[in-house]
């Protein structure tokens, strides 16, 4: 099975926290059958897991779980490729400057390119000289790009950058509250404290946005890249 898909086609409307539990998850009296709690498995461990369970498998997922997985072998071997096509570019970038440095008689001009972490740092200094409210929203994983931040009974807000970050584009003052947003995870609300310019938040799950039933394991065919395709991609 190289690609598979994870749905489950009849959400169960029984509730997970009255189940008997066990080591697994929880014991269901209802359809007297062990319903396995996966909300907590990495995609590597789900994987492994449905490669040699794929029937009569009831499970408690988070929705962002549902979705299609590849085979850890294939992840693997893309992995090597990739690592071959970024030594591939090295090289052939290595040559190129060479030739480039060869044929170039006049002194070369040094370019000082601020890291990603000192622009980051320079940034945030300015806005904290503005007084604006700056800070990074993350999960257990990582941050989370795209979560939404809105003033209390104001249509003010902004979103975070792909690093989790954001810099609120209005001064806040003590007692303002902020409300944070992401698909799938519990809404928070914050009080802002007196001269505060730093907030970090980490987003926890919504209980709503979980579903449990019997899981239904459907392959996903595709065809196979060519020998040509993976070669035009090095380039």
């Amino acid at each position: 099975m190289k690609q598979f898909n994870l749905t489950i086609g009849k959400p169960c409307s029984e509730k997970f926290n009255q189940f008997t539990q066990t080591n697994s998850g929880g014991f269901c009296n209802s359809c007297q059958k062990e319903v396995m709690d996966f909300r907590n498995m990495s995609d590597e461990k789900l994987v492994e897991y449905f490669k040699n369970n794929q029937a009569n498998t009831c499970g408690y997922f988070k929705t962002n779980q549902l979705k299609e997985y590849s085979n850890l072998n294939d992840n693997r071997n893309e992995a090597k490729f990739k690592y071959l096509r970024i030594i591939g570019f090295a090289l052939f970038s290595a040559l190129s400057l060479h030739n480039i440095q060869a044929q170039e008689k006049q002194p070369a001009t040094e370019i000082i390119e601020q890291t990603k972490e000192a622009k980051s740092n320079q940034v945030k200094n300015n806005d904290k000289q503005k007084g604006l409210l700056a800070g990074v929203v993350s999960d257990e994983t990582g941050p989370l790009p795209g979560a939404n931040i809105i003033l209390k009974g104001t249509t003010i807000g902004t979103s975070t950058n792909f690093d989790g970050e954001f810099v609120f584009p209005k001064k806040l003052e003590k007692g303002d509250i902020l409300i944070f947003s992401f698909l799938g995870y519990e809404t928070q609300t914050i009080e802002i404290k007196e001269n505060q310019n730093i907030l970090n938040v980490n987003m926890g799950g919504d209980d709503s946005f979980v579903l449990m039933g019997e899981v239904e394991v459907n392959e996903v065919y595709k065809s196979k890249r060519t020998l040509w395709q993976k070669i035009k991609d090095i380039f």
